[in-house]
């Protein structure tokens, strides 16, 4: 390119573009990319265990901590920001190797001991 079109090029750019514009736009590019990082990142929530339909616990993924259920002979672990079954008196042992679940959701349901742990929280979707 010449330095006849630079110039050109320049002066087109400056007439589309002022200061301003550039700096609004240099503003909304990172609060968007704020907002999704904040969004996505998935820190925080709530693991629920439901005993027999009823709400028996409300766990924060966020501390790290073992419970021994009343009731039921079944240990949950919360680590790393996930829950699972550590132990469970269950004949198949189901809940016990279930995958741990997250922010990204998930249940993990023992049938015969009649528990449901869920993760409830930050939910994310189309207008945020």
């Amino acid at each position: 390119m010449t330095d006849d079109g630079k110039k050109k090029t320049r002066k087109a750019f400056r007439s589309l573009f002022k200061w301003g514009d550039l700096i609004l736009l240099v503003v909304l590019v990172v609060a968007v990319a704020l907002t999704v990082w904040a969004a996505l990142r998935g820190e925080g929530g709530n693991a629920e265990i439901y005993i027999d339909g009823r709400l028996a616990y409300s766990l924060s993924l966020d501390k790290d901590t073992v419970v021994e259920l009343d009731g039921v002979n079944m240990t949950v672990q919360v680590k790393d920001g996930k829950i699972s079954v550590l132990s469970s008196d269950c004949p198949e042992q189901l809940c016990v190797h279930a995958a741990p679940i997250g922010s990204t959701g998930g249940m993990i349901v023992c049938l015969p001991n009649k528990v449901v742990i869920k993760v409830t929280g930050k939910e994310v979707d189309a207008i945020t």
